[in-house]
C-alpha cells in the first residue's frame, strides 16, 4: 500500500508544473503588484496578452521588472505576481 501511494506522489509531482496557482499565491501576488505601483508604467501601456504568450515568458517579465525596478522580491514573489497577472489579464493555460 504504501509503495503505491509512494508511486502516485511520484507521477503527480513529475506532471505538476514548476510553477504555483494556488489562490493564496494570486492575492499575494495583486498584493505586491499594487504595493509596487505596477500601473505607473503599465497605465500606458497596459498588459499585453498576444506578446507575452506563454507562462514562462510572463514570469521572465515580471523578473525583468522587478531587476529593473529593484522591487526586491524573491523568485517565489515573482510567481505570485506572475500568477496574479495570468488570473487577471493574461489568462494563459496552466
Amino acid at each position: 500500500m504504501k509503495k503505491t501511494a509512494l508511486l502516485l506522489g511520484s507521477a503527480l509531482m513529475l506532471g505538476a508544473s514548476p510553477y504555483s496557482f494556488a489562490a493564496g499565491d494570486i492575492a499575494a501576488g495583486k498584493q505586491l503588484h499594487d504595493d509596487a505601483n505596477c500601473m505607473r508604467c503599465h497605465a500606458a501601456q497596459p498588459y499585453n496578452p498576444t506578446k507575452t504568450d506563454t507562462y514562462e515568458k510572463l514570469v521572465k517579465a515580471v523578473s525583468f521588472c522587478n531587476t529593473n525596478l529593484n522591487t526586491g522580491w524573491f523568485d517565489d514573489e515573482v510567481e505570485q505576481v506572475a500568477a496574479y497577472l495570468n488570473d487577471a489579464f493574461y489568462k494563459l493555460k496552466k
